[in-house]
């Protein structure tokens, strides 16, 4: 019975630990463009936390070719930022990011979207 015991001790000890760590991180919220998204054009890229982080990373990419931006890593953590990107061509587009929350940890993801400036006339047939 003890050894029983034990384990459902340890067994409730991990569950705690593993779900401490998933709310420890600050994930993506949401983005603009959003995710796997077609737009006419694009003149920023917006990016939203769960909480204040802070961003020390974040590059427009059409395939190998990094698209200027006028990103600048900022000391102060912040849940929301909106970083101008003019320019951005048509074609498939990623943004990867990297920050760092308010737990010392680096997050890094990646995102996609499309730039079609037919878009809005192809929806209207």
């Amino acid at each position: 019975m003890q050894i029983k015991s034990i384990f459902r001790t340890l067994a409730a000890s991990a569950a705690l630990i593993v779900t401490a760590a998933a709310f420890a991180h600050t994930p993506l919220k949401s983005s603009s463009p959003a995710a796997d998204s077609i737009v006419t054009q694009v003149s920023a890229v917006e990016v939203e936390f769960n909480a204040p982080v802070r961003l020390v990373r974040l590059q427009v990419m059409q395939g190998v070719v990094e698209i200027p931006t006028e990103f600048a890593v900022n000391p102060q953590p912040a849940a929301s930022y909106k970083i101008p990107a003019a320019n951005v061509p048509a074609g498939q587009i990623s943004v990867k990011w990297a920050a760092i929350g308010a737990d010392g940890h680096t997050l890094t993801d990646t995102f996609s979207f499309t730039v079609d400036p037919n878009a809005a006339a192809a929806a209207e047939i």
